[in-house]
């Protein structure tokens, strides 16, 4: 057995294969936030579902008077603590906001509520997009799911975080990925 900690998949990509059948995961992309021995914590960030809007979320934490001035989506991250917010966004370089976790230059994410008053005020980050709960693995759980052919991990590529249109991320990492869903069928059908 080696001492040799396995290589941290995150900062990055996990891309559900068409094998993975659990309903929460069916075409997701997952921003990987932390992996390493205790286990990983990641992001939907092409979940389709609304749950809020992020005015209504503003004025029910009092962070401003008229949300209709911020129709943004609020969507689900993930199942694990929905009732817990995350922001993912561009940072700024000169100016790191309060809770900061930089993934790249490029991508970062909070759960810091002076980052949600922020955006209340009209001076929130760029690129925002606001998740509610997140997905959860134990130690060695994702390792043993990438096994099974339920994910393919990638490099964070945050122009499909940012850019690309959310009903078109999950097809798009994988073309960035050079493969193609159907090569990722296997006899494993039905996983969770």
């Amino acid at each position: 057995m080696s001492d040799v900690a396995p290589k941290s998949l995150a900062p990055g990509l996990l891309i559900a294969t068409p094998p993975l059948n659990d309903p929460n995961f069916i075409k997701a992309l997952i921003l990987l936030v932390a992996h390493g021995d205790e286990g990983a914590l990641g992001l939907v960030v092409n979940g389709e579902r609304t749950v809020a809007r992020v005015g209504d979320l503003l004025e029910q934490l009092d962070l401003c008077e008229d949300g209709s001035k911020y129709p943004n989506p609020v969507r689900l991250g993930g199942p694990v603590q929905p009732e817990l917010g995350w922001i993912v966004y561009r940072p700024r370089a000169e100016e790191p906001r309060e809770g900061e976790i930089k993934l790249c230059e490029s991508c970062a994410v909070t759960q810091s509520r002076e980052v949600l008053a922020s955006i209340g005020r009209g001076a929130g980050p760029d690129g925002f997009q606001t998740l509610l709960g997140y997905t959860g693995w134990a130690p060695g759980q994702l390792e043993e799911e990438i096994r099974q052919g339920a994910w393919l991990p990638t490099a964070l590529d945050t122009s499909i975080v940012f850019d690309v249109p959310i009903d078109k991320r999950w097809q798009s990492a994988f073309e960035r990925a050079g493969v193609a869903p159907a090569a990722m069928m296997t006899s494993k059908r039905g996983m969770a």
